[in-house]
């Protein structure tokens, strides 16, 4: 009897230990590493996060742009930091997805070197052209690419990005010769597209918005599961038929072996802030983020899944990583 109470003792001091760990934690600055520049979108959502967070841990989480190569750089950064909870990762579908997809040697493995925290969201896009060209649909873009191959440019950003997947799909199942144009920038690609230099391309819906409303350029499809309230007579991809795992995200990882209550500690700091109603005017709807939510379990659940898809498609298309 004396052994399984000295037993049950030490449960107790090892549950009371751990919590009392997460009620302590943090009790120094936290570094929230963004693997993108100061100002774009992610950097953005990172930065008002960040500011939540200060508040509710009372104590400053500081923003830490480490920029470069895809978002390589800040991830190996993360993958290598110490997992105490004092370095919060930033990640993105691009960085935890098609990295690894598309890439030969990566510097951290995208499932083995982290812990899912929380998926924060997710960053819609459209199908837009310069309203010079004579198509207002997917289907006569399609069918204007197969009787002019070649004529009709398509923009992007190189043969990881989304764009460039939409593209090659199109081009794979429906026979649509477009001419791929790649730009190092999206403001590069933005003013090919305004100036008719290129004709098509996809981009973030908080990038084009403003110049769609203009009517400087043309929206013919979007990624979103819905149609776009202010786009209302502008169709989903889903409901083109076009069903790829393409809807870029965001989210929030640790580095691997941070413990499991600091882990769900931040996870339930997150969610509310992307459920504040002033986080959510003045950020997310801002730049038109669709808030996510969930446990550590489901954001893992999903990506264990996207990666798959993601292969497949790959596969599909015939891109070989470099």
């Amino acid at each position: 009897m004396s052994k399984i109470l000295a037993g049950l003792a030490a449960v107790a001091f090892a549950f009371h230990g751990a919590l009392a760990g997460a009620q302590l934690y943090p009790s120094k600055p936290v570094r929230m590493v963004v693997p993108a520049a100061p100002g774009i979108m992610q950097d953005i959502l990172s930065r008002g996060v960040a500011e939540a967070l200060s508040k509710g841990f009372g104590q400053p989480v500081i923003v830490d742009n480490r920029v470069g190569a895809d978002g390589i750089i800040g991830m190996e950064f993360c993958a290598k930091s110490a997992p105490d909870g004092y370095t919060l990762c930033n990640t993105m579908s691009g960085a935890i997805i098609w990295n690894p997809a598309l890439r030969l040697k990566l510097p951290y493995d995208a499932v083995r070197d982290f812990v899912p925290v929380v998926q924060a969201g997710f960053f819609d896009s459209a199908l837009v052209a310069y309203p010079g060209v004579a198509a207002d649909s997917v289907k006569e873009l399609v069918d204007l690419a197969k009787a002019k191959p070649g004529s009709v440019n398509w923009a992007s950003f190189g043969v990881n990005s989304t764009g460039y997947m939409y593209m090659a799909w199109l081009k794979r199942t429906m026979g649509a010769d477009f001419y791929h144009v790649p730009y190092k920038t999206q403001p590069q690609g933005l003013q090919a597209l305004m100036s008719g230099e290129s004709h098509v391309a996809v981009y973030g819906l908080s990038s084009v918005a403003a110049l769609i409303k203009a009517g400087k350029l043309k929206a013919i499809g979007v990624t979103s599961p819905k149609r776009q309230d202010w786009l209302p007579d502008v169709p989903t991809f889903e409901e083109l038929g076009i069903k790829l795992p393409l809807r870029t995200w965001f989210g929030y990882h640790f580095p691997a072996g941070t413990p499991r209550d600091i882990v769900l500690r931040m996870n339930t700091e997150v969610r509310k802030t992307l459920a504040d109603t002033g986080f959510r005017d003045s950020i997310l709807a801002r730049q038109m983020i669709t808030p996510s939510d969930g446990t550590p379990e489901e954001f893992d659940a999903f990506i264990r899944a996207q990666r798959n898809e993601v292969a497949e498609l790959v596969a599909f298309l015939g891109l070989k990583p470099e």
